[in-house]
């Protein structure tokens, strides 16, 4: 069965994700993998950038999306993870898991992580990218789905990235256990 996370830029969800697929050996998706690389080859310094300013934003939003929900109707009962910010609207019977963080220490977590698409300098400037990135990305989805990725009832778990990656992949794995005995 398939698995969905989803959460806040910077929450742990890809970290949660990839260590679910090592340790349980699911097969890992990441759209936002897609995304960097479609944001690199459009030649824009980083995705907020990208988001903002290129004119076939929503048709990439679509080529990845129709990607997602194909493997949600072929491959519903293979062992996949997906992070994704959409994936749990096109899979709706996947296990849907929302992944909270406070901004500062999102903006912490991104100011560390120097990754070469979200070049920030300071914890504030990180701290407004991330906050004005996903207030993009869900008017954005809001105006092509109109679907609300932050209403927290859409998910059949929400966890606050809080804890160590180990403790919350496993917390995620035995609610998904008792998921699939439902």
């Amino acid at each position: 069965m398939i698995i969905t996370i989803t959460g806040k830029p910077c929450s742990g969800k890809g970290s949660i994700s990839k260590y679910l697929c090592e340790k349980y050996n699911f097969e890992y998706i990441c759209t936002g993998d897609m995304f960097r690389d479609l944001s690199k080859q459009f030649g824009y310094e980083n995705i907020l950038h990208f988001q903002k300013n290129h004119d076939k934003i929503k048709d990439i939003d679509k080529i990845i999306d129709s990607k997602i929900e194909s493997i949600g109707k072929t491959r519903l009962d293979d062992d996949i993870i997906i992070d994704s910010r959409l994936a749990w609207h096109f899979i709706p019977n996947s296990f849907k898991v929302f992944v909270d963080i406070d901004w500062n220490t999102a903006a912490d977590r991104l100011l560390k992580s120097k990754r070469e698409t979200e070049n920030v300098q300071t914890l504030a400037s990180a701290k407004r990218t991330l906050i004005e990135r996903w207030d993009t990305e869900n008017t954005r989805y809001q105006e092509l789905y109109q679907t609300d990725n932050t209403n927290l009832d859409n998910y059949d778990l929400v966890i606050t990235s809080d804890g160590s990656i180990e403790d919350l992949s496993e917390y995620v794995f035995e609610k998904y256990k008792e998921f699939i005995k439902k």
